[in-house]
Parts: structure tokens; sequence; C-alpha cells
């Protein structure tokens, strides 16, 4: 999986390229032609929307820091604040023995909720111990299992791998997962090519292996040729020498990607009478271009498709679908809607610390914050998480 921050096409800025397009003279064109303009149409905006959305996605993740973390963090910091002082003032007064077991669960729920975002300290964990049947150290342990089971069970039933939990570390030992992994995966794909292959695999295989070769074909064919119109030792002209060296490079870079259509439009530039070469095209030709544009859109669709569940913007997906302006709105609209919560806490330490009215307080604290969901910071749907 690509990181959000690369982009194979970061060199071609650079240098200014234009569409790859047939174009239509007296004959109108062909269902090869128009399929061809379609697909490189189609590239084009591909490869100009996964920057655009990945720097839409880092300032919504800024944005969703600066607005909505702080707060939770901070809400973190209170929840258990409340709670030392709640275990505290709940000894000076006598409280029904529903509200008693109402207020356990309440600290509880606060604790497991700050936990979720801030180490405790000792004293916080002894606290936890004190309201929950087990430790934070088993508890965590425990939940750290269950992650590891779920992760396990994922990758089985999605590629059919077996990774042992326990594998699973804090500092797990990637090299090792990897080589695992590729054992098991190497092992399957043996046992698939030793089981008898239908017509049809056959027949798929094949046409894979035809469209392969004939876009190594196509790329290399592409690059030498460019390669030798560009090759600077053979320019005289100092200032076009330059130029030359300038433009190899990102032919260089499209060779090495493998990008057939970057390729195409370097060579657009260069060799004269191209669009009329394209529109001479027999459509057998056209056809092989066909496919390979196809494989290229298929593969840009899928590098967009994962840029919105990447690991690095889970705390925004959920805003990934609006635009900009409205993202920013909502998540402005969460933050303020932690501020608020924030603030009730901090009234309530405040009356815990200073005032008078006890009971009146705690009763108050569970009426308001025991209803919540779960007990939780609020619904994760809005918390993004």
């Amino acid at each position: 999986m690509k990181h959000p921050h690369s982009n194979n096409n970061e060199n071609s800025a650079s240098f200014p390229t234009k569409p790859v397009q047939i174009k239509s003279g007296s004959i109108p064109l062909s269902k090869e032609q128009l399929e061809f303009n379609r697909l490189t149409r189609r590239i084009e905006k591909l490869q100009k929307q996964i920057p655009d959305e990945t720097k839409k996605l880092q300032d919504l993740n800024n944005l969703y820091q600066n607005e909505v973390y702080a707060k939770v963090l901070e809400l973190g910091k209170l929840k258990i604040d409340i709670c030392h002082l709640l275990d505290t003032k709940r000894t000076e007064i006598k409280l029904p023995a529903l509200q008693n077991q109402k207020l356990d669960h309440l600290l509880l729920d606060f604790l497991d909720d700050a936990f979720s975002v801030i180490e405790p300290d000792d004293a916080t964990k002894e606290l936890y111990k004190k309201y929950s049947r087990s430790s934070y150290e088993d508890e965590l342990s425990s939940q750290e299992s269950a992650v590891k089971e779920v992760f396990s069970d994922m990758l089985y039933k999605k590629f059919g791998l077996r990774l042992d939990p326990s594998m699973l570390t804090q500092n797990p030992d990637f090299a090792r997962i990897e080589a695992e992994l590729k054992k098991q995966w190497e092992q399957k794909e043996r046992l698939k090519k030793a089981k008898r292959k239908t017509k049809k695999q056959l027949e798929k295989e094949e046409l894979e292996q035809q469209k392969e070769a004939l876009k190594n074909k196509s790329i290399r064919s592409i690059y030498v040729a460019l390669a030798k119109i560009l090759h600077p030792d053979t320019e005289p002209d100092e200032a076009l020498k330059q130029e030359k060296e300038e433009m190899m490079k990102l032919v260089t870079v499209a060779y090495e990607n493998r990008d057939l259509m970057q390729l195409l439009q370097l060579e657009m530039q260069w060799i004269k009478k191209h669009d009329d070469s394209l529109s001479k095209m027999e459509a057998s030709t056209l056809n092989v271009y066909i496919h390979l544009l196809k494989d290229q859109v298929k593969e840009l669709e899928q590098e967009l498709d994962l840029l919105y569940v990447h690991p690095a913007f889970s705390a925004v997906t959920a805003y990934s679908l609006l635009n900009t302006n409205e993202a920013s709105r909502e998540i402005k609209a969460v933050g303020k809607t932690y501020r608020a919560l924030n603030n009730k806490l901090q009234s309530n330490i405040h009356q815990l610390e200073h005032g008078t009215k006890t009971y009146a307080v705690i009763m108050q604290c569970i009426k308001e914050y025991y209803t919540l969901p779960g007990g939780g910071f609020m619904d994760e749907d809005v918390m993004g998480f």
C-alpha cells in the first residue's frame, strides 16, 4: 500500500504535458479511437484527483488534530480527574444502593474511555483496579489479545493466511511476519497451480500473460525510441541539450514506474505529427493500447480507493465524501461539542473541589453521564475513530 504522501508523477510537474487524444478529422472517430480517448481522459482525471484528494485529507486531518483530537485528550484527562474526585467525595455522603451501583459503572466507564487516549499513572491504575474485576495491565493484555485475534481472523478470511497472534507484539518483527506470510502465500500458490485448471482459467492466464507482454513491449519500445531522440550527447545546442536532459529524467521515471500514459504524453511532445500517427493507427494496434490503458485506470482507481482507508487518515474517513468546506464545518462542530462537554466536566470538578453541595453534584453527574451510550465519550461515528 502506498504512503499517502507518495506521488509517482511528482517529477512530471516540472515539465508541462497535455492529454493524449486522437483528433477527429473529416472522418468520424472509430469505436476504438473513441475508447482510447475516453481512457486517456479518465487517466488524466485520476492522476489529478489522487494528489488533490491526498492534500484534502491531509488538510482535514490537520484540522481534526487541532479542533477535535486535542479536546479528546483534554476530555480523557478531565474524566480521570473527576473519577478521582468522585471516588474521594462519595465517602462524605450516603447514596442509595442503586445510585452507588450506577456510580461504580460510571467510574469504570470513564476510566475505560480515558485509557483509550491516555496512559494512566499508578494512582489511576489502582483506582481502576478498585472498580474493575481485573487490573489495568490484565485488561490491557486482554484487549490486545482480542485485537490480535480479530486481525488474525480478518487476515485468514480475506487472504487465507494464518498468523500466530503472538507475533503481533508491541514492537513486532515485521521482517519475520513478512517472511511467514510470504511462505504461506507461496505454499497457497503452489497448491493452486497443482490443481487441474479449467479451460476458462487457462484462457484467462494466457490473456493476462499476453497483456503483460504487450505492456512490457510497448513501454520498452516507447522508452527506447525516446532515449534515442533525447540522448544529450548528440545535441550540439547547449540549451536544447539541457532541455533533453530534463526530459530524459522524466522519461526514465515513467519507464521505471511502468507508466504507459506518461510515456505517451512525453512521446507526443517530442515526436512530430504524433497525433497523425495515432489517427492512422490500425484498430488492432489501438486495442493493445486500450488493454494497457484499462489496466492503468484500474491501478489508479485502486490507489484512490485505498487512499480513503489509509490508517493515516482514519480520523477523517467519515468526511472524505464531503467537499473541504462542508467537512471543515462538521469537524469544527464536533470540536465545539467536545469543548462544551469539557467545560461541563470542568464545572463539575470545580464544584466538587470547592462547593458544599457534594450530594447534589454527584447525583447530577450520575444523571448526566451514566445515561451516555456505553458510558463512552460519545458515538463513534461522531468521534471519527
